[in-house]
């Protein structure tokens, strides 16, 4: 199903909710960022820092609007004690009932993870962290500033720190290293490196995450008025931000399958752009692999391609695009491959795709199949270019 959204940033009316700015932040640390996706803004959050706690409230926008606080208590060494997370219903009283909470409590080499659901309680579950890990709220960059914080108050070029979340993923270990006077590296193991721009003292000022699917913008504010947010995106959804598509046709006999996720533009120059710079090989959409599954032989562009499942790539460049088609569907653990995997010691085929520009740019990158007789074409259409490869049944 394709989700419809806004292509305002921030309606006009909302621009007053935003004092827009890069200062550094006050009162031992208080600040706010906002997090814009293109032009889309997704998430705002607020934050007030004190010797003995932290409080942050948060305003996510997808795939619907929910409100959030968490209050972070400190010991005077400053160490994190307890993290109480809270999903609150947007419009009603301080005092109404939460949607759902969840309390992680550090102690030692372990922290207590205790979660409601309404009126439910779940079993509490102890993990394993170390001493000094910093809790990574959903959606949040403060851990990020927390960890920029520590890499300047030791003075050194690296630290390590683990970020343990309120969710039920693992504790994550990630190293903050610095990049330069005035900027900051966060290098988290098979995952990428994010980019921080900081103050004297670690504070964020803006986060670029060029590595990850979702690429987006974080810029410190000096205050959002999270609660009238809230209630202005209240009722409106984003939806996924690169929601699942697949593709079935039966061509000369085949049955062909593509499976696909399908980004937006949102404002931001595509090919040879942010999303897919030249000469770098692109996974043909977003999140997971795409892949193509066939059970008859196709000969792909003039190539052999015998039935079976196969991850798509491509290597996109000034002078022409190349589709590959990769024998690799699994990682290490028998998961489906993530659209960052690519193995080209995997590959079958690089073939050559043909592209022309189109008159009015496609929003959603959105790919078809077209039968022709005992064949077809594999389109792929995105901004002001449509890509194609052709194919015929054996």
């Amino acid at each position: 199903m394709l989700h419809m959204r806004s292509r305002t940033v921030i309606p006009s009316a909302l621009l007053a909710l935003l004092a827009a700015g890069t200062t550094p932040a006050q009162g031992n640390g208080s600040g706010a960022f906002i997090v814009r996706l293109g032009t889309d803004t997704v998430y705002a959050e607020r934050f007030t820092r004190s010797a003995r706690d932290i409080q942050v409230e948060q305003v996510i926008r997808r795939p619907e609007t929910s409100l959030r606080h968490t209050h972070i208590a400190l010991s005077p060494s400053g160490q994190v004690t307890e993290v109480t997370y809270m999903l609150h219903r947007i419009g009603a009283a301080p005092d109404a009932p939460l949607l759902g909470s969840t309390t992680l409590t550090f102690a030692g080499d372990s922290v207590r993870i205790a979660v409601k659901r309404g009126d439910s309680t779940l079993a509490p579950r102890t993990i394993a962290a170390p001493a000094g890990a910093i809790p990574a709220l959903p959606n949040s960059y403060l851990a990020y500033e927390m960890a920029a914080m520590r890499l300047r108050a030791a003075k050194r070029d690296s630290v390590d720190v683990v970020f343990v979340g309120v969710g039920n993923q693992p504790p994550s270990r990630i190293v903050a290293r610095k990049h330069g006077a005035d900027s900051v590296l966060f290098v988290t193991p098979g995952q990428g490196t994010l980019r921080a721009r900081v103050d004297r003292e670690g504070r964020l000022l803006s986060l670029r995450v060029p590595d990850y699917t979702v690429r987006v913008a974080v810029e410190r504010v000096r205050t959002v008025d999270i609660e009238a947010l809230a209630r202005s995106w209240s009722g409106t959804r984003l939806g996924i931000l690169s929601p699942p598509d697949s593709v079935i046709a039966t061509v000369g006999g085949a049955n062909i399958a593509l499976n696909y996720s399908k980004p937006s533009r949102r404002g931001r120059t595509v090919f040879g752009g942010e999303l897919v710079p030249w000469n770098v090989v692109w996974r043909v959409g977003a999140n997971a692999a795409t892949t193509l599954r066939t059970d008859r032989d196709l000969v792909i562009s003039g190539t052999p391609v015998p039935a079976g499942t196969y991850t798509l790539w491509m290597l996109p460049t000034p002078s022409g695009t190349k589709l590959i088609i990769n024998k690799q569907t699994l990682d290490a653990n028998g998961r489906p491959l993530w659209g960052t995997m690519y193995d080209q010691s995997q590959d079958l085929a690089r073939v050559d795709v043909a592209t022309t520009k189109l008159a009015a740019p496609a929003e959603q990158f959105t790919v078809s199949v077209d039968p022709a007789g005992a064949g077809g074409t594999i389109r792929m259409v995105w901004d002001t270019t449509q890509m194609t490869v052709p194919f015929t049944v054996k």
